[in-house]
């Protein structure tokens, strides 16, 4: 709805003063993403508009007609193109800093190295017994090293009621969750024989969980 009004009355303005202004002007009218009110029973859509995952999209697509309208082309650039400066020192030293930028959060980023390394060692080993166990059952011995692995990493969840104040209901859900989660989990270790794969995408949900909403 923005894009004829930043076109028609935004894009002739040539005052690099004027158009800081404009462009703040032109952003908090996308007001409060919360006002959207998707009901947060759908997860996805609740947290595109919750998260203001929408409006940025907006904004991203008002902003390619917008700097079209002042002269310029926009270019997301997604082909990395070297300049004359290029030096891969320089590349080197950024990707380094942003790392370190991105993992500052020292308590987030142990507590969530933790449950990946040893929660799916302690899968690992209930994995190993299910399929020794069930060896003579070979029809049956994969499906319930998967299942039985996951119900079990499930319902240890159940420990987490009255963790920091964690209510009964969520404690609950926690294990749902999770034990969804360990079925993929479980086969992904099982197809590939990598026990390092669940084992980063366990640290990398527990980590953006533990940023998203800290105890």
């Amino acid at each position: 709805m923005l894009v004829p009004i930043a076109v028609v009355h935004v894009g002739p303005i040539k005052n690099c003063f004027l158009r800081l202004l404009t462009i703040y002007f032109l952003d908090i009218q996308y007001g409060d993403a919360q006002n959207l009110a998707i009901n947060p029973d759908f997860c996805w859509l609740h947290s595109l508009t919750y998260q203001g995952v929408i409006a940025a999209i907006a904004l991203l697509t008002m902003t390619c007609f917008l700097v079209k309208a002042w002269g310029y082309h926009f270019n997301p650039n997604l082909k990395f193109i070297k300049s004359s400066s290029f030096q891969k020192k320089i590349l080197l030293a950024l990707l380094i800093m942003a790392t370190i930028d991105l993992f500052y959060n020292i308590p987030n980023l142990t507590a969530a190295i933790e449950p990946g390394i040893l929660e799916e060692t302690e899968r690992y080993l209930l994995i190993v017994i299910f399929l020794a166990g069930f060896n003579r059952f070979p029809k049956y011995r994969i499906p319930v090293a998967i299942y039985g692995s996951a119900i079990l990493f499930g319902l240890s969840h159940l420990s987490n009621f009255g963790w920091h104040g964690e209510s009964f209901t969520a404690t609950i859900a926690q294990v749902i969750g999770v034990m969804g989660s360990a079925f993929i989990w479980a086969e992904l270790y099982l197809y590939t024989g990598k026990l390092w794969l669940p084992m980063i995408y366990h640290f990398l949900m527990d980590y953006i969980s533990d940023l998203n909403f800290p105890h």
